[in-house]
Order: C-alpha cells, then structure tokens, then sequence
C-alpha cells in the first residue's frame, strides 16, 4: 500500500508535462537526450522534464555540470533507486487508482455495490 507522503509526492512531481513517459522509457534502459526527443514535445519539453526529474532525484546524467545548463544530445539518462521505485509504482494499477480517487469521489455512496435485500 502506498502511503500519503508517497502519494502527495507523486502527484506534485508529476504534475508537469512529459514525466511519466521520461520515467516509462528509462525504466526500460538508459537513455540519451536524442533518444528521448520521441517522447513528444521536442527537446526543451525533453530537457525541462529531465531537470525537475534530476530535481526529485528521480534520473541522473553522465555529463559534469548543473541542473541549469544545456544538455548535449549525446548525454545519458538513467534512473536513480529514487526513479525505479517511482516508474515501478506507476506501472502499478492501485497506484493510479490511489492517485486519483479523490478527483472521482463526490461523497455519494459506490452504486457499484448492488443495493443488498433486507430480510
């Protein structure tokens, strides 16, 4: 079961554009900046996504250097343990489903639940 705290943090970390399918195609092998350009959203979608991972601790590079510079085509990407959990949370359905029941929870009763006979 996934906690609060774990969740809290997901949301807010994937609330922007691109993160869940950054972490999707490196949770299969390390990437570099041009073989994530097929994501969508060319190359400054790609670089913006990588830095607020690399913030989170979720992702690292080979290259030298800040959060804040260019990123070269040819630098690779990988997971951290952060970012592996995280992609193999998010490959999880009752992860989702705890991510967003709240949006789809309007305080009625589940009419899911056949109503029960009384006797």
């Amino acid at each position: 079961m996934i906690s609060v705290a774990e969740l809290d943090k997901l949301r807010e970390t994937l609330s922007h554009p691109y993160l869940v399918e950054l972490l999707d195609a490196l949770s299969r092998r390390p990437r570099t900046v041009a073989e994530l350009d097929d994501i969508g959203g060319g190359y400054r979608s790609v670089v913006r996504g990588l830095r607020r991972l690399a913030a989170h601790g979720l992702v690292f590079g080979d290259g030298a250097g800040s959060l804040d510079q260019r990123y070269p085509a040819t630098e690779t990407f990988a997971l951290t343990g952060l970012g592996l959990r995280t992609a193999t949370m998010l490959s999880r359905q009752d992860t989702w489903e705890a991510l967003y029941e709240d949006a789809f929870d309007d305080g009625s009763p589940d009419r899911s639940d056949p109503p029960r006979k009384r006797k």
